[in-house]
């Protein structure tokens, strides 16, 4: 999957290249064997970064990646997943919209493997949003463009699924929608997203961990009816 999925972030970053941006590819390795360091061998060659961590931890491992980044916006991709070819140029053109105050997602996950559905995201500007609803479940998960500016101030929370705390992309994305960013939809976009059992994901949802309050949670957070 690691092959597939370095395949797939070398696609988009053609086609958005082709479309006239700069595209930095940057891998970091967590705690990799030898098979997965095979698979990125030849990564700097083509222009890339290749660092190796050991945090055990996807949100470390991703404020570790903005940390030596240079470009305007991150988009991350796991290294079991991948992308739309198009979602690059696409994400992009939505994110200079409104430059530094969009956060951009795709149209659907298309889980696969132990997990087989379809998750459609929904755009914070769609009359069926609730933010209350963030309250209870997450809107979108951690795949996302964003402002590198975005990542420097909110970085992802320790996952700390033994203490009954995890899913830091969904505290994220609390955080930077209190902070007045707007999630966006990026229409004809998908993510194909791997679900294997034993996964940390798989891991904090039998553990019935939680995810850290923010002021979201707050019954003063919401205006009030007159």
């Amino acid at each position: 999957m690691a092959g597939i999925s370095l395949r797939s972030m070398k696609d988009a970053a053609s086609v958005a290249a082709d479309a006239g941006l700069s595209v930095e590819l940057i891998a970091v390795l967590d705690n990799p064997d030898a098979g997965i360091r095979a698979v990125f061998s030849d990564i700097e060659e083509q222009g890339g970064r290749l660092e190796e961590v050991s945090f055990g931890d996807q949100g470390q491992v991703r404020n570790h990646a903005v940390s030596i980044s240079t470009g305007n916006y991150v988009a991350f991709l796991d290294g079991d997943d991948l992308w739309s070819e198009n979602w690059l140029k696409d994400a992009h053109a939505m994110c200079e919209t409104k430059p530094g105050q969009i956060i951009a997602h795709p149209e659907m996950n298309w889980f696969f493997q132990d997990n087989n559905n379809l998750f459609f995201h929904i755009d914070q500007e769609d009359e069926n949003f609730d933010p209350a609803f963030l309250r209870v479940m997450n809107y979108w998960d951690a795949l996302c463009m964003a402002p590198r500016a975005a990542h420097e101030r909110y970085p992802y929370a320790d996952r700390d699924i033994k203490g009954g705390f995890a899913y830091e992309d969904w505290q994220w994305n609390c955080e930077t929608l209190e902070a007045g960013l707007v999630h966006k939809v990026v229409p004809e976009t998908i993510h194909f997203k791997r679900r294997r059992g034993g996964s940390q994901t798989m891991q904090a949802s039998g553990r019935k961990a939680l995810t850290r309050t923010t002021r979201l949670f707050c019954y003063d957070w919401y205006p009030q009816p007159d």
